[in-house]
């Protein structure tokens, strides 16, 4: 999928304010015929289920989602400190998308500054460390301390895992076979997976 594509797609999703993974929907069933008929509960309970999962299709077509708040594009003064600080321009493609969509905030995607953050309040920025693998961008926040990195270094920007419960140590940097486009076209046709390593069958 070309560039544009996906800028257009990510676009597209969150203007529609349907850019979570995770979705807030009001307590019910699913009946016979797979409607939601929603339950008695007090007032403000919400259930979190998956996007694009039976009941959120469900709850959606009844009007028992909750409306996500409109995301806003970083700043242009933001974008450019973000790669000062980083050593290395940002992949047109991602910084198109902060500029031009939105400061991350759909998706598992963090922002640069004022944009969306990981559950300790840090933006991509804020995790960059001398320790990491020069010219990688945390841009991918899946919890546990699990992130995707994007390779900024001009090798067609490649994304990267890192999973410090994995127990590789200093292995725990590891190429995830994609491209940025790749990796958020995936999210768009909602196969995108958190990083995780698959055991040799041979070795284990």
């Amino acid at each position: 999928m070309r560039e544009d594509d996906v800028l257009r797609g990510v676009a597209a999703r969150v203007a529609a304010g349907d850019y979570s993974d995770d979705v807030l929907i009001r307590p019910g069933d699913l009946d016979a015929n797979g409607n939601w008929t929603l339950s008695p509960a007090p007032e403000g309970t919400r259930w979190l289920v998956v996007r694009g999962s039976q009941e959120h299709l469900a709850a959606l077509a009844a009007d028992a989602v909750d409306p996500l708040p409109p995301l806003e594009p970083a700043s242009v003064q933001a974008v450019d400190d973000a790669e000062r600080v980083l050593g290395q321009p940002l992949p047109p493609l991602l910084r198109r998308i902060y500029l031009e969509v939105a400061n991350g905030g759909f998706g598992p995607v963090l922002g640069v500054a004022g944009g969306c953050t990981d559950d300790l309040g840090r933006t991509a920025i804020d995790l960059l460390s001398p320790r990491q693998p020069a010219g990688l961008l945390p841009i991918g926040y899946w919890g546990c301390a699990i992130y995707s990195y994007v390779d900024c270094l001009g090798r067609g920007a490649t994304m990267w895992g890192f999973d410090p419960n994995s127990g590789l140590g200093d292995h725990s940097f590891y190429a995830e076979g994609m491209s940025l486009v790749d990796w958020l076209d995936g999210w768009l046709r909602g196969s995108l997976e958190q990083p995780h390593l698959a055991p040799d069958p041979a070795s284990g």
